[in-house]
């Protein structure tokens, strides 16, 4: 019943619109009629997402919301989610990234019992809410020697059937596409994490990836490559594992000079391939890492963090957001 569910559901997620556009991000400051990134402004007011969407990027269908292993519920209230998100018609997609930058086998094998309490406290939140959902489950996990672990299949499988007490939702694992970004194919390092997903793949409802870059970790010349790489790389794990493939966040770093033309190049070029990858991968979702520029984000790429948004924090357009808003 549960598969059979899981087909028609895969079939709505797609036939309702040519695919899903997913923004990163909940709430932002509104004062008047201008939208920022959210603040403490006493001035401003904070509104949910989809409220500007609708006034500037109506091709958006979706919403992409993160869990961490500190998540509370009230980041994203119940009422919130339910009235402004999936009653206005977008898909709410959950990126579950318990494990984070700790990812290892032996952290893994540690913690599980209390990565597992949280997969199950989110999925009564889950269940509270009535509609479609996406839940992604520990993006970039292929790494740290936990790519060649066997064991993190039983990982994933048992997160499926806690996930799927609520019967409202597609779930599947999300592999990170690291390697050499000189090169637009490279099925070599992509076979590396195969050990750690082929049980696995075969029970999910989905294939995830993701793609990130920065200039304080890449090169100019490998970022203008990013589109071309994560056609190869949805082309790849159809194929491999043959599965509907999601890219699950797209970040490209504006930090740095010409960050926003290299940024407006590659959404640009998405423009031109998201058809034709959703032809050749059954690709049914693309998700842009951060709407609004983040301030003080940090992680991988330092200070190249702030700067993933389509627009800066205070709500103007960046030159990649007229090719954003051409994604369908």
């Amino acid at each position: 019943m549960k598969k059979i569910f899981s087909i028609i559901l895969s079939y709505t997620l797609c036939a309702s619109a040519s695919m899903l556009i997913s923004a990163g991000g909940y709430d932002v400051s509104k004062y008047e009629s201008l939208y920022t990134f959210k603040d403490e402004n006493p001035a401003k007011t904070n509104v949910n997402i989809t409220e500007v969407l609708q006034q500037s990027s109506s091709n958006v269908n979706a919403v992409t919301m993160w869990i961490t292993k500190d998540w509370e519920e009230g980041w994203y209230d119940v009422q919130t989610t339910q009235e402004e998100i999936i009653d206005k018609g977008y898909t709410p997609v959950f990126i579950f990234y318990w494990f984070g930058d700790d990812v290892s086998v032996e952290y893994i094998k540690k913690n599980k019992e209390k990565y597992f309490a949280t997969l199950n406290k989110f999925l009564n939140y889950l269940k509270k809410l009535d509609g479609q959902k996406i839940v992604v489950l520990n993006p970039e996990y292929n790494m740290s020697g936990t790519e060649k672990w066997d064991g993190m299949n039983d990982i994933f499988l048992q997160s499926y059937k806690i996930i799927r007490k609520d019967q409202q939702v597609l779930v599947g694992p999300c592999v990170g596409d690291f390697g050499d970004y000189s090169k637009t194919n490279e099925p070599e390092e992509w076979e590396l994490f195969n050990p750690s997903l082929e049980r696995a793949a075969k029970k999910a409802d989905f294939i995830a990836f993701q793609e990130m870059r920065g200039l304080t970790r890449n090169s100019k010349k490998n970022i203008f490559k990013t589109a071309d790489r994560a056609r190869s790389f949805a082309k790849y794990l159809h194929k491999k594992y043959k599965k509907t493939t999601m890219l699950a966040y797209l970040a490209i770093s504006t930090y740095g000079k010409s960050g926003e033309r290299m940024q407006a190049k590659v959404y640009k070029r998405f423009v031109t391939l998201l058809p034709k990858m959703q032809k050749e991968s059954k690709l049914m979702l693309f998700g842009t890492f951060h709407y609004f520029d983040y301030p003080g984000h940090v992680g991988y790429f330092n200070e190249a963090e702030e700067y993933f948004g389509v627009l800066r924090k205070d709500g103007s357009a960046k030159a990649a957001f007229k090719y954003y808003n051409q994604l369908h």
